[in-house]
């Protein structure tokens, strides 16, 4: 311990030992230090990290080895201080400094992360390692038992690299080999985590990664589907009177279940059925359309909506599809479309072409993605490709009424 340098407050001056083991010494034999480093007042006690002081991410990286100080500041900017000698006081590092003379010099050279936290960090990090390669076995044996009967699932298991999205999705594919069922969405997320909120949106999530709709309902993830109908149409349920929704401001919330099956007629329209997928968009454009024939459909349609959708497109002469611009809208473009009567006249709606504001880029993933269906020469294809060259989501509910409107003003 250095007595003579007490600048720092809670922190005590050393010269670390050095490699030799020995501290050079000058004619007179007396030891003298090209280095010292600043170290808690109280070693005796373990280090603690500082709360709010650090994201996980910034504490991961400076525990993880040590820095120097170009490198600190660089990440921490003004704050370089504050953070180094917070963490210094609290014991997580030691501050060193070359002498210059008898006194340190002006800044920092490096710091050095408390080693029982660096240990840990390595454990942790080897840890994290072990369980994304376990995951990743995981995956691929489930990939391999369910490739014959679900081809989505064990592509979507062999190819998606992002440790929460896969972990979401071997989670998905142990029940479909076990045979699991979940009464909800919620249910299926509380089993798995513990938190009816850890992904809320998981059943969307499995459906971009390439799992079946049939799949996701046999593990009880898209049971019994809402689809929302307006227009002039009637429902005719199994059992009871038919359901006259001509005049009444939709689109109506109707609950399909695979035990009641439903019927639709269309009753007069000389206008296109439209499939729209924004719900609110949906809601204005039966404000300003009411003789149309709309039914709202939102993420993948299981095979009770697609039915229904089949049904009312047989009765009509045109068939619009308006979904979101980007990889779930593209993906569910192509399911309606391709589950269509073949002699079905289909328009897909780009909202892109409408004035909007540009979302999320697209990562690498997603292109990756939506590559395969660009290669397509109909108008999924085309919509695809609408998208890869935008580059980014375009998702807002003004664009696609404002691209729906455009599309009708024109015919």
């Amino acid at each position: 311990m250095l007595r003579s340098i007490t600048d720092w407050p809670g922190l005590i001056a050393y010269a670390p030992l050095p490699a030799s083991g020995r501290y050079p010494r000058n004619r007179s034999g007396v030891p003298y230090y090209r280095a010292i480093r600043l170290r808690t007042d109280d070693p005796v006690q373990p280090p603690h990290r500082p709360n709010g002081l650090l994201s996980d991410t910034d504490w991961a990286w400076l525990i993880r080895s040590e820095h120097g100080w170009k490198q600190i500041t660089d990440r921490f900017g003004d704050r370089a201080h504050i953070i180094a000698f917070t963490l210094a006081r609290a014991g997580c590092i030691t501050i060193g400094y070359e002498l210059q003379g008898a006194r340190p010099a002006p800044t920092p050279k490096k710091v050095y992360p408390h080693p029982a936290l660096t240990a840990t960090e390595k454990d942790r990090r080897t840890s994290r390692r072990d369980q994304r390669t376990n995951l990743q076995t995981r995956a691929a044996a489930l990939a391999a038992d369910l490739a014959g009967e679900w081809p989505g699932v064990a592509h979507a298991l062999i190819s998606t690299d992002h440790a929460d999205r896969l972990t979401w999705a071997v989670n998905a594919a142990t029940d479909l080999a076990t045979g699991a069922v979940h009464p909800s969405v919620r249910a299926f997320v509380q089993h798995h985590a513990a938190n009816t909120k850890a992904r809320d949106d998981v059943q969307r999530l499995l459906a971009d990664l390439g799992f079946e709709p049939a799949a996701l309902a046999e593990i009880g993830l898209s049971r019994s589907p809402y689809i929302g109908v307006a227009g002039p149409v009637r429902l005719h349920p199994a059992t009871g009177p038919v359901i006259d929704l001509s005049g009444l401001p939709g689109p109506h919330d109707i609950r399909l279940h695979p035990t009641h099956p439903l019927t639709i007629t269309v009753t007069a329209s000389t206008g296109p059925l439209l499939i729209i997928e924004n719900r609110q968009a949906a809601e204005a454009v039966c404000d300003t359309h009411p003789h149309l024939p709309i039914i709202w459909c939102h993420g993948q349609p299981p095979d009770p909506v697609l039915d229904l959708i089949r049904q009312a497109a047989t009765q009509v002469q045109l068939t619009w599809i308006c979904t979101d611009a980007d990889l779930g809208g593209v993906r569910i473009t192509a399911r309606i479309h391709d589950n269509l009567p073949p002699a079905t006249a289909i328009r897909v709606i780009d909202v892109g072409t409408a004035e909007h504001t540009a979302g999320k880029l697209f990562s690498t993933h997603i292109r990756t993605r939506l590559e395969p269906v660009a290669v397509r020469s109909d108008q999924v294809g085309a919509f695809a490709r609408a998208c890869l060259a935008r580059g980014y989501v375009v998702e807002q509910e003004a664009s696609t009424r404002t691209a729906l409107v455009m599309a009708l003003d024109s015919r």
